[in-house]
């Protein structure tokens, strides 16, 4: 049985996911949790230490030496590494399972993003026809979005009522952040990345949360380790 590390700074219902399904799928893997800061020094050793791998809570630039799959690479970021032929890899494996959950859920569509996301999860957007962003300031909307494909990039929204004004154009609105009074409407779809009131999500006809995403991401890591 090999040790997977998970690297936190605090409680991690990814860390839960991830020891669910190990232990479900009864695979030769020991999850064990590590503060952060005592571990990022030792990622390089990952061979060395005979560990299967190293699950991070938060993304970080690459560390030195390390080669980026192709996701990685469009990211700047990793949160998983495990070691391979030759070295160590790194994945940006949250942006994976962002991607794998709204092309198979929704390929094609306009979305609406409020609130502050990591710019390395921009790209993952990239399924959607268009996204429109609510964002914190002018400079950070267009950086996120300066991050798709150009065909993918909506505009960047800086007042509630303008986001108000789009949403009868959208089909999924992804909510990181505050949800203006009156925006949900039962022709939307959901996909809520911090926890919301259950009075919002029952505005909408489809309802997402980050159990959605914390599934496929654990998919995601199982799956290079296999």
């Amino acid at each position: 049985m090999k040790p997977l590390a998970f690297l936190h700074r605090g409680p991690s219902p990814l860390y839960d996911r991830l020891l669910a399904e190990v232990t479900r799928r009864r695979l030769p893997l020991f999850p064990y949790p590590v503060p952060m800061e005592r571990a990022l020094p030792a990622l390089e050793a990952l061979g060395p230490l005979g560990l299967a791998g190293a699950v991070l809570a938060e993304a970080i630039p690459p560390p030195p030496r390390v080669a980026l799959e192709a996701e990685a690479q469009l990211a700047g970021e990793v949160d998983f590494l495990y070691p391979a032929l030759g070295g160590l890899r790194g994945q940006r494996a949250e942006g994976v399972a962002l991607e794998r959950f709204l092309r198979g859920h929704f390929a094609g569509a306009r979305a609406l993003l409020l609130g502050r996301l990591s710019p390395s999860l921009a790209p993952f957007f990239r399924p959607l026809e268009r996204l429109a962003y609510l964002a914190p300031s002018p400079a950070e909307g267009a950086a996120f979005l300066a991050r798709l494909p150009g065909r993918a990039r909506g505009p960047v929204l800086l007042r509630a009522e303008e986001a108000l004004a789009l949403a009868p154009q959208v089909d999924l609105v992804v909510v990181a952040g505050r949800v203006a009074e009156g925006l949900l409407q039962p022709y939307h779809a959901l996909l809520a990345l911090v926890p919301l009131e259950p009075a919002l999500l029952g505005q909408v006809h489809a309802a997402h949360d980050r159990e959605a995403l914390w599934a496929l991401q654990v998919e995601v890591i199982l799956e290079a380790l296999a």
